[in-house]
């Protein structure tokens, strides 16, 4: 079945989908009355529907069966990256990141990261089909920084970064009972001294990656792959 993006779903009953969805539904998926599909209102809800009119820009559903929270992480997972210098790269990690149970992602620039500012609304798209492709029933909040103040970094129980060199591995870092994690990933150029020193500043733990230099993406989804294991979500 289908998944269409519906963030006014509350529960049971009938529910019509955005005018942008009904496009998909209708011109793509070529989806008829009496046909099921996956709802879900990134806010934590997931449901069953069954088509029961399909007219113009009006698509309309009766939700059959609805779900809480299914297969979220047990605990918040924030992504922290750096300017990438490939748009792609960078909408390829937000599509992974959602579907691997990222809560929240956000874009920061640093010293060695690539000046351009990536689009926020591009992203957010890119993670509402990855929302609907993976059928979570959050969407993770992105947000792209002006500077890494902006990081609510308290909000994060524990939290790491990659470092070259650094004596404790990740696996030894990640906490096996799920608390709010937060993890850094620097730009190509890696961090500088002072940006490391300002990171601890703040709370954060260097950790290995291991003896392999790995791109920016890769060490992203290697963290979150490791903690989906971990904690079997």
């Amino acid at each position: 079945m289908s998944g269409f993006f519906v963030p006014l779903l509350v529960g049971r009953g009938l529910v019509e989908l955005p005018v942008e969805e009904v496009h998909h539904a209708v011109r793509t998926l070529r989806c008829r009355v009496g046909e099921e599909a996956y709802l879900s209102n990134g806010q934590g809800l997931l449901a069953r529907a069954r088509f029961v009119e399909i007219k113009g820009e009006r698509a309309v559903l009766e939700v059959l069966e609805v779900w809480e929270r299914p297969g979220e992480p047990p605990a918040p997972i924030g992504l922290v990256v750096a300017f990438l210098k490939a748009p792609d790269r960078i909408g390829w990690l937000v599509e992974k990141a959602v579907e691997l149970g990222a809560t929240d992602i956000f874009l920061v620039p640093f010293a060695r990261s690539f000046p351009r500012r990536p689009s926020e609304s591009r992203l957010r798209r890119i993670a509402i089909a990855a929302l609907k492709q993976n059928l979570r029933s959050v969407l993770p909040r992105i947000q792209v920084c002006s500077q890494w103040e902006e990081v609510p970094w308290m909000q994060f129980e524990r939290r790491l970064f990659g470092e070259i060199g650094a004596s404790v591995p990740l696996r030894q870092a990640l906490p096996s009972t799920p608390v709010s994690t937060l993890w850094v990933v620097g730009p190509e150029g890696d961090f500088t001294p002072d940006e490391k020193e300002a990171l601890r500043r703040l709370g954060l733990t260097g950790v290995s990656l291991g003896h392999l230099r790995l791109r920016a993406e890769t060490a992203a989804l290697l963290y979150l792959s490791t903690l989906k294991t971990l904690w079997g979500y």
